[in-house]
């Protein structure tokens, strides 16, 4: 029975699991059939996670079984993903290629014993059991007339058994039986070779995975929680805000909540990276994917399981790990080309052996089956997503996320950056610089104490920053009375029996307010904090052009400006002006523009790179490209760095990848590598690629 998917403007996309890829160029078969289909918008399959995810028409029915179907039907087997993860693990099969390794080892002597029947059932049992799947998915994809790594494989290691099987009186007079029946270990130590490049490839592949898979897998698929009096087991993706559960000691946090009941500490390393547990009592935040440590504690339910910080940033990641840089969607192309090249080569290569240079017909067939073998692309296919799962994963670990990795082509290009100032350079906190009180009968803690009190009423920034001030100078907040607020103008309200009055100082290009108190006039000057240490500046301004661009007053940008050392600033730039002061500097320069807010977003868009934090608005974090969510902006250093890593380890392996079939083919060809050597060569090419991927970055 199909099954039809609603799916909404707020899940649109679909994940699948997919297996049975054995290269690059699966997943590009596999995305070019999905592609097709009518209401598929964008589709990226990742060969390392094994996985797809798939971008679909909002409001539109889907019917999720057709598609898997149309993907099962050439030749692999696909499923949708569980949100909260399979614990699937990508299996570590090494006994199979050692077993394959040993028996065709011994075929040689179990032929000069005289053991034919016993040596074609090792031979058949390695290259038609062992390395069945070569031959299924070859078989499968075959009938589409698509052509891929297992097709060469396939081909190579059944022309080999066939060989060994016919009559010498077929391949020519002159030839031993003995030459003949090597063949088979030819066909044999292809499919061994090739299993064992795979096992390792897929033990790195693991490592990386599993690093990724560390709070997954201890994610609870249930929650027991209180609702409407009750306790109820419920699924985790439907808790809803409201509930409330309990967490007990050594337990993970599921979902974004407040601590209603007792206190503990809480590690969230494995989200945040921070090493030191942080205490939570009642009425603090806690965030889902967090480990509880050492005290039972009550928690209510303040988002639900989509909506978390965990499940975000999961699907975050998840999307990046899946995309792919053009480079890697040009070498998908190639390889789609590169397969029927290849055999039309080998069949080349066998005519001219043996119709021109009266080569042996043996010796003419192993010419031809080597070039099949050692033409295999599996380390092209392989030289970009190991290195971009290992910095998706680096990257969150390090406090930031990549949402395409497209943009790692563009960073060596960037040569501006452009910061919004408030909330960005400037974390949005006021502290007093200085108290003007002519009143000499109130001290300034009084002054200080009286409006912060009334200010507590209020959730303006500048109201939370005195606040602040107050509670750092342990000033204790008195009761007001008759407040009233007016948004944009101030607040007013009676305190200690005194009628005070806040109000912005319109007078006054710097930042300061005017505080009545029974029409005693007092003027407050405030300077924001700045949120990015002049260390993390001046590195980026001894190779970047640095720009401040802000919709302030020109003389709080200027005062700001030259606080953290920044000599160019622009002022009192509206969201129109900043996104066309953007496009004009584009003409001529490469730009990465930080911002925060929704005026933002423009810009954010417009730039070659957008980077956001995970205190910018949400509308400012779908903008960007990079969402930094630990360590502040002072993190640009470090994604500056990882990306040029990650651009010059890709760029390595497409040389050894590009080394190795340029030279290693036209060997093949003058038949200087026989096929066993070539299955070897073929199976340490992908290797060398894997183990360059898996270095550190």
């Amino acid at each position: 029975m199909n099954k039809a998917t609603q799916l909404s403007s707020q899940n649109n996309t679909l994940n699948l699991d997919i297996e049975g890829m054995t290269c690059a160029a699966c997943a590009a078969r596999i995305e070019r059939v999905i592609s097709k289909e009518e209401d598929v918008l964008d589709v990226s399959v990742s060969f390392p996670l094994k996985s797809a995810i798939v971008d679909i028409k909002n409001n539109e029915r889907f019917d999720v079984d057709n598609l898997i179907k149309k993907v099962n039907t050439i030749g692999y087997k696909a499923k949708e993903a569980d949100s909260l993860g399979s614990n699937k693990k990508v299996k570590f099969k090494f006994v199979i290629p050692f077993l394959s390794l040993l028996l065709t080892y011994i075929l040689r002597f179990i032929f000069e014993a005289g053991l034919d029947v016993l040596s074609y059932a090792i031979g058949s049992f390695v290259i038609l059991i062992l390395g069945r799947n070569f031959h299924i998915s070859a078989f499968k994809k075959i009938k589409y007339l698509d052509f891929n790594m297992d097709t060469l494989i396939s081909i190579g290691s059944l022309s080999a058994l066939i060989i060994s099987l016919l009559p010498s009186t077929v391949l020519g007079s002159d030839l031993s039986i003995t030459n003949n029946k090597m063949f088979l270990d030819t066909g044999a130590f292809i499919v061994s070779f090739i299993l064992i490049g795979k096992a390792i490839e897929d033990k790195v592949i693991e490592e990386s995975v599993n690093e990724s898979e560390s709070i997954k897998s201890k994610m609870p698929k249930t929650l027991i929680v209180e609702r409407s009096g009750q306790d109820l087991e419920v699924p985790i993706k439907e808790v809803v805000v409201g509930d409330s559960f309990k967490v007990s000691p050594g337990e993970i946090i599921p979902v974004d909540g407040v601590v209603l009941e007792g206190s503990t500490t809480v590690d969230e390393s494995l989200l945040t990276g921070e090493s030191i547990p942080l205490v939570k009592k009642s009425k603090d935040l806690v965030v889902g994917g967090s480990i509880n440590l050492d005290g039972a504690i009550k928690v209510s339910v303040q988002e639900s399981y989509q909506k978390s910080t965990y499940n975000i940033i999961e699907e975050l990641i998840r999307t990046a790990q899946a995309t792919k840089p053009e480079i890697q969607k040009s070498l998908d192309k190639v390889t789609q080309y590169f397969v029927p090249i290849v055999l039309i080569i080998s069949v080349l290569t066998f005519l001219f052996r043996f119709f021109i240079s009266d080569f042996a017909l043996l010796d003419a067939l192993k010419n031809s089956i080597a070039v099949l073998v050692i033409a295999c692309p599996c380390a092209l296919g392989l030289a970009t997503p190991i290195v971009l799962f290992k910095t998706a994963t680096l990257s969150k670990k390090d406090g930031y996320l990549f949402k395409n990795f497209d943009i790692l082509q563009k960073f060596g290009d960037i040569n501006t950056l452009i910061f919004d100032k408030t909330g960005t350079l400037s974390s949005g906190i006021f502290k007093i610089s200085k108290i003007e009180n002519n009143n000499t009968s109130l001290k300034e803690d009084t002054i200080l104490q009286i409006i912060a009190s009334l200010e507590s009423y209020s959730q303006h920034p500048i109201a939370r920053s005195i606040v602040y001030e107050a509670e750092l100078r342990d000033l204790k907040l008195l009761k007001a009375n008759n407040v009233k607020e007016v948004p944009g103008l101030g607040i007013q309200g009676i305190v200690d029996d005194k009628k005070i009055v806040i109000e912005k100082n319109e007078d006054s290009n710097e930042s300061s307010i005017i505080v009545k108190i029974d029409d005693e006039k007092i003027y407050i000057y405030l300077e924001e904090e700045v949120s990015v240490s002049s260390n993390f500046l001046d590195v980026l301004k001894n190779e970047k052009e640095i720009i401040i661009l802000s919709g302030d007053k020109e003389v709080n940008v200027e005062k700001f400006a030259k606080s953290i050392g920044i000599k160019q600033y622009h002022s009192n730039k509206t969201p129109e002006a900043k996104l066309d002061f953007i496009k004009n500097k584009q003409l001529e320069e490469k730009i990465i523009y930080v911002g925060d807010g929704v005026n933002d977003s423009p810009s954010i868009k417009q730039a070659d790179i957008g980077i956001t934090t995970s205190s910018s608005s949400q509308i400012a974090q779908v903008a960007g490209d990079i969402l930094i969510h630990k360590g502040g902006l002072d993190t640009i250093s470090d994604i500056f760095k990882l990306s040029k890593k990650s651009k010059s380890r890709i760029y390595q392996n497409l040389f050894l990848a590009f080394v190795y079939n340029t030279s290693m083919i036209p060997l093949a060809v003058s038949g200087a590598i026989t096929p066993n050597l070539a299955a070897l060569a073929m199976a340490l090419s992908s290797i060398s690629v894997v183990l360059n991927s898996s270095r550190k970055l």
